[in-house]
């Protein structure tokens, strides 16, 4: 007959449930995440990896539901135990991990039967959740029992560590090479302020909640640095001013380098007027002490225009540079090196200017611009030398405008070459037109530029409008002024001139006395005329000094082999005064008129002939 188990053993192993029978040590080999508790629901075991966990914290001897609690299933009763749970999937949260993202861990209660002792073994394992566990506290995968899948993910998170660590790297790189991009986009590179970019976008921001002030500077005397000096002084200058509207403006605005020489500052909710000038004279102080660079001791100065407005003008970021702009250039118009605010009378001048511009552009469309003829003439036998072609406009409803009325302007504008192209076709038409008179025009003088002698383009434009006309160069006079040859390359003015002259034109000084050019830079000057300045023709016999001066004048230009023409001579006393200093040839109101080209044609041929030798003489 069997021995019969007692009722303690037929209570520890019910027949419906699994139950667990291993010494403590061995189920801690296996099951390391396992608790083991008694009929009271006190721990009386639990695994390696648990007592890891809870490192220093004693959970041996308290109560289960001191250090977890059942998260599933939801119908889980604390009051009954985990006997109503047996052998069923449980979600547990353990308490008291700190820093530990998730707590949660999954397991399965059992009955336990050893020797010595009877109770509940929950027999869990992070699953899912090890990355947590493992990242915290440091478990290793012999901290896993050999039957937990758990161990199974570690190098798969590992390695899912390290490709987080080298994305976040990769994020990092991108995020600095973004925020590079973002700072060259919208910063100076040189001078480390905001560009015109980021200045504008401010600007805009600004102007709609609130009234702003914008102050526009312009460096003086910046080329001539970078000219004398080269481009590094030129860059050592620009930095000098950052500094400078960083050291004066930095605490009350946001300053911008808008590109070469030019820098603005926006001034949020400025107070008076007053307060704009003196932030503004200060600044001019500053960039006007010196500065060394490279043992060479610079400075420049300053121009600057301000602006206000408020979001109820109704004005862009776009208006307010412009009318700072307008400012800027009135100081420069006026002399520079001070501060002029934007004003109405300046708003007006600038509304004018536009309509004046709109209207040469419409006057160049329609053909408008026009040569009129002044004649040069020999006082000594009152034959006419030539014609010098002076621009007018011919406007429909202001009849002829004078170039004092409209030359600035077109300038500013960039309308002279084409204002010019159309004066100079005119006055070759006139010269082709003359020719089939009998009294032809001997010679057309033509007013050029330095830039246009310089420019191959030009001199084969030129030959062009000639041959297409059937006229040669040699009845084609260039004028020049003297003042171009005053701090300029003399050597390179010198052989633009001589391609000209071997191409068959004649050259000719204008306002000879005024430029301050070298007698040298005259000497290798290939110029056959030399015309004196109205400055030096006028009240001779009144003033000594003058007719010294005109005597002075002459006396060069006949030393080196010159024609000698005077300008502006209006006096009869005064034409004689020239003649017997060796001046024949002179152009002014006493001798013709500037006239459109039919009357001067008419106005020629109501004279006397010219003999044929001055023609050949002109034409080679």
């Amino acid at each position: 007959m069997q021995p019969q188990p007692d009722a303690m053993e037929q209570e520890r192993e019910p027949s419906d449930k699994p139950v667990v029978a291993f010494a403590p040590y061995d189920l801690g080999q296996i099951l390391p995440f396992f608790l083991m508790i008694n009929d009271s629901g006190i721990v009386t075991n639990a695994g390696r990896a648990i007592l890891k966990l809870f490192g220093d914290e004693k959970i041996i001897g308290r109560s289960v539901f001191e250090i977890l609690s059942v998260k599933k299933p939801r119908r889980f009763d604390p009051t009954n135990g985990f006997r109503d749970v047996l052998g069923q999937r449980l979600r547990l949260e353990l308490h008291g991990l700190g820093a530990l993202a998730t707590s949660d861990i999954f397991g399965m209660a059992f009955p336990a039967a050893n020797h010595d002792t009877a109770g509940i073994v929950i027999a869990a394992t992070p699953g899912v959740n090890v990355g947590s566990f493992v990242e915290t506290h440091g478990l290793r995968v012999s901290d896993f029992g050999p039957a937990d899948g758990s161990a199974d993910l570690l190098p798969l998170l590992a390695m899912q560590s390290d490709m987080l660590e080298d994305s976040k790297k990769q994020s990092k790189r991108l995020r600095e090479a973004r925020d590079a991009a973002e700072r060259l986009a919208n910063h100076d590179a040189l001078t480390g302020l905001p560009n015109r970019r980021a200045f504008m976008k401010k600007l805009s921001v600004a102007l709609a909640i609130q009234s702003v002030a914008v102050v526009h500077i312009d460096l003086d005397r910046f080329k001539e640095i970078n000219d004398s000096y080269g481009h590094a002084a030129g860059d050592a200058a620009l930095k000098h001013a950052a500094e400078a509207m960083t050291d004066i403006l930095g605490g009350l605005a946001y300053c911008a380098r808008l590109g070469g020489d030019e820098f603005v500052a926006m001034i949020e909710a400025p107070e008076a007027d007053i307060v704009l000038h003196q932030l503004s004279e200060a600044l001019i102080a500053r960039l006007s002490d010196p500065f060394m660079h490279e043992s060479e001791l610079l400075s420049v100065g300053v121009s600057i225009g301000m602006a206000r407005a408020g979001p109820a003008s109704g004005l862009t970021a776009d208006d307010i540079l412009h009318q700072a702009d307008l400012a800027l250039y009135s100081v420069k118009r006026s002399g520079r090196g001070h501060i002029q605010m934007c004003t109405p009378a300046l708003l007006n001048e600038q509304l004018a200017f536009q309509s004046l511009i709109s209207e040469m552009r419409r006057g160049l469309a329609e053909q408008e611009f026009k040569a009129y003829l002044q004649p040069q003439v020999e006082a000594r036998t009152g034959r006419v030398l030539g014609f010098e072609a002076l621009a007018r406009w011919n406007h429909p409803d202001r009849g002829v405008i004078t170039p004092p009325h409209f030359l600035q302007e077109a300038e500013r504008a960039g309308l002279m070459q084409e204002i010019d192209k159309q004066i100079r076709s005119s006055a070759l038409d006139a010269l082709r037109m003359s020719d089939r008179s009998t009294t032809p025009i001997p010679k057309i003088s033509l007013n050029v530029t330095i830039k246009d002698l310089m420019d191959p383009c030009f001199r084969e434009t030129l030959i062009w409008d000639l041959q297409s006309k059937s006229l040669r160069p040699e009845r084609v006079q260039l004028e020049i002024v003297e003042a171009v040859l005053f701090d300029q390359n003399t050597d390179s003015i010198t052989a633009a001139c001589k391609s000209f002259v071997n191409e068959g034109f004649a050259l000719a000084l204008d306002d000879f006395g005024t430029g301050h050019a070298s007698v040298l830079s005259l000497m290798n000057l290939p110029v056959s005329v030399a015309k004196v300045d109205r400055a030096f023709t006028n009240g001779l016999t009144a003033d000594s000094r003058t007719a010294a001066m005109a005597k002075a004048l002459v006396g060069i230009a006949q030393t080196l082999g010159l024609d000698v023409l005077a300008e502006g001579v209006n006096d009869p006393e005064d034409v004689d005064a020239l003649r017997q200093m060796g001046c024949e040839a002179f152009q002014s109101f006493l001798f013709g008129r500037p006239m459109a080209i039919a009357d001067a044609l008419a106005w020629l041929a109501a004279r006397p002939p010219v003999p044929m030798s001055v023609l050949k003489d002109a034409s080679g």
